[in-house]
């Protein structure tokens, strides 16, 4: 039975080159993503458990209110801080003002009604577990092991085959 051995260059280059087929997948991605205008957004609330929960993201497209339908998850940014957004289900439309009023499918009650103005989008869909990536990349740890790690990986086992490339001697031969 033939024996198998990886030895750690090996390993290496094979984690590196998953670390940056994923990277490249991400990045390509998210720019289809950007090109549409579509936002993705990570879950960070059970308020509309079980449709998604914390550490699903969400992949929300914008939207005109003459478009929406009752029933619809829609993503609004809070009157309070526009950086927060809140992902509900759409449960009113006024059709005189054009105010929104949504609702979490796991709470009671509905939200104040919001001005169209604060409308993002329509949620689209739901990547399940995948804000809790997003949420390790926004940290300034998971940046690092995400992006520059696998980059001075690169840099290190790159310089380690030049260095036994041009260690051995070169030999060239006349005649």
């Amino acid at each position: 039975m033939p024996q198998f051995t990886c030895s750690l260059d090996f390993i290496v280059r094979c984690l590196l080159a998953i670390t940056v087929t994923l990277v490249i997948a991400s990045a390509v991605g998210l720019m289809v993503l950007r090109t549409h205008s579509a936002r993705l957004l990570s879950v960070q609330t059970a308020s509309m458990a079980p449709t998604f929960r914390p550490g699903d993201a969400l992949i929300v497209m914008p939207v005109k209110v003459k478009d929406l339908h009752l029933g619809e998850v829609i993503s609004y940014q809070t009157v309070q801080d526009s950086r927060v957004i809140i992902s509900h289900r759409l449960v009113g439309i006024d059709n005189r003002t054009g105010w929104l009023t949504t609702a979490g499918d796991a709470l009671r009650t509905t939200d104040k009604s919001i001005p169209p103005s604060q409308l993002v989008g329509r949620a689209v869909a739901v990547i399940l577990k995948f804000g809790l990536v997003l949420d390790f990349l926004r940290h300034p740890i998971g940046l690092a092991l995400s992006v520059y790690l696998p980059a001075i990986l690169i840099v290190v086992t790159e310089a380690r085959r030049l260095t036994r490339t041009y260690a051995r001697p070169f030999y060239s031969v006349r005649l």
